[in-house]
């Protein structure tokens, strides 16, 4: 009996690390749509702490393992959906399972990732319980679907209990030790960046969910002004632990953060935008979940090729999401093939003697991360020029990308945003192409 719970426990664990950046960004984001204050700020806070937690917690001052930030990850999971439950009776206490679940978003996946690797591989990934994990993905979507109070009663009664039975999986990784070489020194310029970041983040989701033009100025005059101080300050860094990642192992991980970006964030925009928000679940929603899903049996197939069959399977799933009919077929695509890159790129990583032990996948997750951000940032401020282009503000761009019936010219923003967002990252790919084209002709 036991033994059943903490492989029940072991499959929610895993279940939570592959959903726990989408699912409550989307519940958080269908409490929002009212788009007021109190409705707003839970998803901008999840999704502002999610984006930047990694920066936090390499920034504070103490030296600590993945085995205790997962840990730290699941407590914080299971308050959130405690206060998410509450919340829907005491609105301002959303705020807080907001905040809670971002810090277990940013965490969670990280730090099991790293135990997994480097402790128990594989031993969070049970094939016996594969049944429960679409079950599970299933139920939770169909939870999406329902009205509005069911929907976020539902959601945070079963991820509570999904949190819960995956404390059992803790019973497993006790032991987990780290010598001292293994960790890494904290460092008050990640703790600078995370305070940078999250205010840029916060002022562009804040902004477009409430339609705010002065709080999306604010975030363009932050964002030039961050870029600059981070080229002065790259001239006289030498000895972050990214400096002693290969060039072209870097390249790669940045892409991979903005073609998580691009997946994630900018495909739900244009699904809902395009299709509208009844159609997010069919077009967006289900295909991304089930390229996660299905993503560990098609690496398993391609083995010691995972790199080059991913790389063309992104760039067809690029070129398909281009293709208006077969946008819900890119997305599989795409969402299947940049989880099999993903955990190629997590392998590498794993390799890198240069890095601490121990935060080699939360070097990976950084420089991942502000490839998403540096994503995201480019995207929106393209595409508000493509509309103060066509004579419009800045608040119609938000308008057009929040509401829940298409129109004429949504749709023609969004084609348009499109091909911009796809053309960059299929771009990023072919450079890629190219250079290790030329360096093998070198050799």
């Amino acid at each position: 009996m036991k033994r059943n719970i903490q492989s029940i426990g072991n499959t929610m664990l895993s279940i939570i690390s592959s959903t726990v950046v989408v699912l409550p960004f989307m519940i958080f984001l269908k409490w929002g749509s009212s788009h007021t204050v109190v409705a707003v700020l839970p998803f901008v806070i999840f999704y502002t702490f999610r984006t930047t937690g990694i920066f936090f917690i390499r920034g504070i001052r103490t030296k600590i393992n993945s085995y205790i930030l997962l840990k730290l990850a699941i407590y914080c999971g299971l308050l959130g959906s405690l206060f998410g439950l509450v919340g829907v009776s005491f609105l301002k206490l959303e705020l807080v399972s907001g905040l809670f679940l971002g810090l277990s978003a940013a965490w969670l996946p990280m730090a099991n990732n790293t135990i997994n690797y480097y402790k128990f591989e594989n031993h969070l990934t049970d094939s016996k319980n594969m049944g429960i994990t679409v079950l599970s993905l299933t139920f939770l979507g169909i939870v999406l679907l329902l009205p509005n109070n069911y929907s976020f009663v539902l959601f945070f009664v079963i991820y509570g209990l999904m949190y819960s039975l995956a404390l059992s999986s803790l019973i497993n990784i006790k032991n987990y030790e780290v010598q001292v070489h293994d960790l890494e020194d904290y460092s008050y310029r990640y703790l600078i960046l995370f305070l940078f970041l999250f205010a840029l983040v916060f002022l562009l989701r804040s902004s477009r969910l409430l339609l705010s033009t002065l709080q999306f100025d604010y975030f363009v005059y932050g964002t030039f002004l961050l870029v600059l101080c981070m080229l002065i300050l790259s001239m006289f860094s030498y000895h972050r632990p990214q400096r002693r990642v290969p060039s072209d192992l870097s390249y790669l991980t940045i892409l991979n953060g903005a073609l998580g970006n691009y997946l994630f964030l900018f495909s739900s925009l244009y699904a809902a935008g395009y299709y509208g928000h009844n159609q997010l679940f069919a077009r967006f929603y289900l295909p991304y979940v089930l390229g996660i899903v299905i993503a560990p049996i098609i690496g398993g197939l391609v083995g010691k090729r995972s790199k080059k069959i991913s790389l063309i399977g992104m760039t067809v799933g690029l070129i398909l999401v281009l293709i208006t009919p077969f946008f819900a077929s890119g997305v599989l695509i795409l969402s299947t093939f940049k989880s099999v890159f993903n955990g190629w790129l997590t392998e590498i990583y794993r390799h890198q003697d240069e890095l601490p032990k121990d935060k080699r996948i939360w070097v990976k997750y950084t420089i991942q991360s502000m490839g998403s951000i540096a994503h995201q940032f480019v995207l929106m401020i393209i595409g508000s020029l493509l509309v103060m282009g066509n004579q419009s503000s800045v608040k119609t761009f938000f308008v057009m990308t929040s509401q829940k019936i298409p129109t004429v010219e949504s749709r023609t923003l969004m084609t348009n945003w499109n091909g911009i967002a796809t053309g960059i990252l299929l771009i990023g790919l072919i450079v890629y192409g190219l250079g290790s084209a030329i360096k093998i002709n070198v050799k």
